[in-house]
């Protein structure tokens, strides 16, 4: 099917015969994910009604949620598993109507700005340096302080445009620049807390036996400007947040794991925001992502 007759079938949705609407919605069922441009770029033109607005939405997200959970599948199965396009596709899951380019242009242009002050002659700790001075002074990243659990502060899309997150949020997009250049850092599954840990390795091959630090050698905290956490200060660390964590638990954890917090973590804050239907469709994500992913927990878990 042409452009023009896409369109043309579109604007058919605003057609006030139940039997025209009715063999328009099954036509742009069956051709799935390839009408999804196109109905997000009709729902931006104004001088549309408020029945097509509807009917067009509601299609819009029976249709992009499909589209964004067979993404999630293929990110699941994939090798690389780059953490930043899952973040994203996390906000096109909350608003299936979301253009993602301008936040994939944000992104790039942070990671450029990283990469160019980065050499192969910096040790790790050089590195991070360079990565905060960066992500915190230059892009303005901070971890917001106190009061309850906000969707603003969790959705990686708001994370980007307000250059403001919570320790998970802001945790897992500066772990995201991190993977993209190549840096052997990883997440750190506290409870109620996220930092990440520079390892010593292969960029996914360092998680041992039983989840001990293995090869760690810093942590990172990302949510007090990227400080740096030397293992022998762990303990210390973790008193002074009371958190009932031991040292040998702080190893580093899979980006899927990462992930299926993040989710986690927004579907709570939409709850405490009393938004209990999106809080059910994320909690509907994590099921579907954990499924995706039950054979590779599986084989982590032997």
């Amino acid at each position: 099917m042409s452009v023009s007759e896409m369109h043309a079938l579109i604007s058919l949705l605003e057609d006030p015969d139940e039997g025209i609407y009715t063999t328009v919605k099954r036509e742009l069922e069956r051709i799935g994910e390839a009408a999804v441009p196109e109905l997000r770029q009709a729902l931006e033109e104004e001088g549309h009604g408020d029945v097509f607005q509807n009917r067009a939405k509601a299609l819009l997200d029976q249709l992009a949620t499909d589209e964004v959970r067979s993404s999630f599948a293929d990110w699941v199965e994939s090798n690389d598993h780059h953490l930043a396009e899952a973040m994203l596709l996390v906000d096109q899951y909350v608003d299936p109507a979301s253009d993602l380019g301008a936040l994939r242009e944000d992104v790039q242009r942070i990671r450029q700005d990283i990469w160019l002050e980065l050499n192969d002659d910096m040790t790790a700790l050089e590195q991070v340096k360079v990565i905060n001075r960066i992500f915190f002074e230059h892009h303005g990243f901070e971890g917001t302080q106190g009061g309850a659990a906000r969707t603003t502060h969790a959705l990686p899309g708001e994370v980007l445009r307000q250059r403001k997150g919570n320790s998970l949020a802001l945790g897992a997009l500066y772990l995201g620049m991190a993977q993209e250049l190549g840096l052997p850092i990883h997440g750190v599954n506290l409870p109620n807390h996220f930092i990440l840990a520079y390892c010593d390795g292969g960029h996914l091959g360092e998680f041992t036996e039983g989840g001990g630090p293995g090869s760690v050698l810093f942590y990172i905290n990302p949510f007090n400007l990227g400080d740096v956490i030397h293992p022998g200060e762990v303990s210390a660390f973790l008193g002074h947040l009371d958190l009932p964590v031991e040292q040998q638990s702080c190893g580093p954890c899979h980006p899927v794991d990462v992930l299926r917090r993040l989710i986690g973590n927004l579907a709570y804050a939409y709850e405490r925001q009393e938004d209990l239907s999106q809080a059910e469709r994320l909690r509907e994500l994590l099921f579907f992502v954990e499924g995706c992913s039950a054979p590779e927990n599986a084989e982590r878990s032997e």
